[in-house]
């Protein structure tokens, strides 16, 4: 019994060192990459509103990449998490290696976009292999309840100031943090060695695994994840686009606004959920309906640095738990906490994955039709609307 508790308890301090190092390359890198991306086209068309397309065209392309490979991905666990774990966290590496690549021009002389696409797909293919052990991180939470636990979100929390601050110093700054986020991505297998192989069964094939997404008893559960995708989408690829315009394309004060809402986040959220739990907030859906919207409407209509922290913060800080995790500390979405549970968890995926696609269409089309200050306004907007249902919906599933 004890060495079996010893195996576990190592596998939940390996758990952590991974994890904390993967989250500093998603924090150093996940945060400007779609807004590299954004910059790409927009040097190459010279219009803000193609440009805008042209990154909703690619983050598109990534999600339909998660959503084809996710029945295959879940079936490969039988062979063990660690293996598909390992994986995905190299194709992470492999995407912000490409990327880098890509902004210093080695693809200058492929297809318009070719470089960009490579990207969007190992980003894709990284989303659909990596899954976390569920036995460790169910045991992972009463552990992390301990001081140094504040002090790493800490570290996380800091990491796009750090990005911002490289974009205005030295040669090819944007390359230099992709390129550095890559190589703590590859750092973080090194702990990640010693997990336990955890072995997981999916017994649904591919055809199957899709033909539930439509069957009437999941309806709510499918509908449920892709109005949340809805909300991902325009909170991890719009919402940073339309932070860099209103900071003026300064990506110094960019990093500076995630990095001052990560850490006032960090603050004062458990002060938040205490006052709601001793409160009648946490059971009064007009109040949760209230601060959602109140949250998107405060995005849609910033026009200052501040502004944007008082939004972001705001909106993170009274976000209600539905089922779906939101982690803004590495701008990263994923259902039962990025651990696989059961079949149905690929059915969350591939739902979450599809309502991103919504988001990425409807913010591609309006980007070429409006002014895109209304664009993006838009798309928060309806963002705030599926956010509202998706809240609803988790009551009943």
């Amino acid at each position: 019994m004890n060495d079996i508790q010893d195996m576990r308890d190592q596998g939940i301090t390996a758990l952590r060192a991974h994890r904390f190092l993967l989250r500093c390359a998603l924090s150093l890198g996940g945060v400007f990459a779609w807004v590299f991306i954004f910059q790409y086209f927009y040097e190459l068309s010279g219009d803000p509103g193609r440009a805008l397309a042209g990154s909703a065209l690619m983050y598109g392309l990534a999600q339909f990449i998660t959503i084809v490979l996710t029945p295959i991905t879940a079936a490969y666990l039988r062979r063990g998490v660690k293996q598909s774990l390992v994986w995905g966290v190299m194709m992470l590496a492999g995407a912000y290696v490409v990327l880098g690549a890509t902004l210093t021009g080695l693809y200058a002389a492929n297809p318009f976009g070719w470089g960009i696409a490579c990207f969007a797909i190992c980003q894709g293919a990284y989303r659909a292999l990596y899954w976390i052990p569920y036995r460790l991180q169910d045991e992972e939470l009463p552990h992390t309840r301990f001081p140094a636990h504040v002090v790493f979100e800490a570290v996380v929390a800091v990491l796009p100031l750090f990005a911002g601050l490289t974009m205005i110093s030295g040669d090819l700054p944007a390359e230099r943090i992709l390129f550095g986020a890559a190589a703590l991505a590859v750092l973080s297998v090194i702990p990640a060695l010693a997990l336990p192989d955890i072995r997981e069964r999916f017994s649904w094939d591919y055809g199957y695994t899709f033909a539930q997404l439509f069957r009437g008893k999941n309806c709510i559960l499918v509908g449920h994840s892709l109005l949340s995708g809805v909300e991902g989408g325009a909170l991890y690829h719009v919402w940073p686009i339309a932070a860099f315009l209103v900071v003026g394309l300064s990506y110094p004060l960019l990093g500076a606004v995630f990095a001052a809402s990560l850490l006032v986040i960090l603050l004062i959220r458990s002060m938040y959920a205490r006052i709601q739990r001793d409160t009648y907030l946490r059971a009064a859906p007009v109040w949760r309906s209230v601060a959602i919207i109140s949250g998107w409407v405060g995005r849609s209509a910033v026009g200052t640095p501040l502004g944007l922290v008082v939004a972001d913060v705001f909106s993170h800080t009274t976000a209600p738990s539905h089922g779906i995790t939101s982690d803004p500390f590495v701008f990263e979405q994923v259902s039962e906490r990025g651990a696989f549970v059961d079949e149905y968890t690929a059915l969350k995926e591939i739902a979450l994955a599809s309502g991103k696609i919504i988001s990425a269409t409807l913010v591609g089309i309006l980007a070429l039709v409006l002014p895109i200050s209304y664009a993006l306004a838009a798309v928060l907007v309806c963002a705030a609307i599926a956010s509202v249902f998706a809240m609803f919906s988790a009551k009943v599933i």
